[in-house]
């Protein structure tokens, strides 16, 4: 089972799909912005993946599914399912997860052409 939402991203001209998720042990959230890459874009976007991971400190950006036919762009965040957290936390949390991820593929598209 899965909760997905969509946001416009005006600056990129974009909508991004974060779609929540659980495993056995933990709640993922996947963005996308719903553009695949190119061949000839997966260098820069690992470049890109690595300068933000690097910049923010903590690992969110990656090229996804390199060996499929449609690679993208894609950020992932997750929480322990035995974790406590109120509705309010919570409801923090995913937005702060939205906001990075909003602007993340901001970055993407406008510094990086993606």
């Amino acid at each position: 089972m899965s909760v997905s939402l969509q946001f416009d991203l005006q600056e990129a001209g974009r909508v991004v799909t974060v779609r929540f998720m659980t495993t056995k042990k933990l709640l993922v959230a996947f963005a996308t912005d719903g553009n695949y890459l190119r061949q000839d874009q997966l260098a820069i976007a690992a470049a890109a993946s690595n300068a933000w991971n690097t910049e923010q400190l903590n690992p969110m950006l990656s090229v996804w599914d390199v060996r499929g036919p449609r690679p993208c762009l894609a950020g992932v965040c997750d929480l322990p399912l035995t974790c406590r957290i109120t509705q309010a936390d919570f409801d923090a949390l995913a937005n702060d997860w939205v906001e990075r991820a909003r602007q993340m593929f901001s970055r993407c598209h406008q510094v990086f052409k993606l």
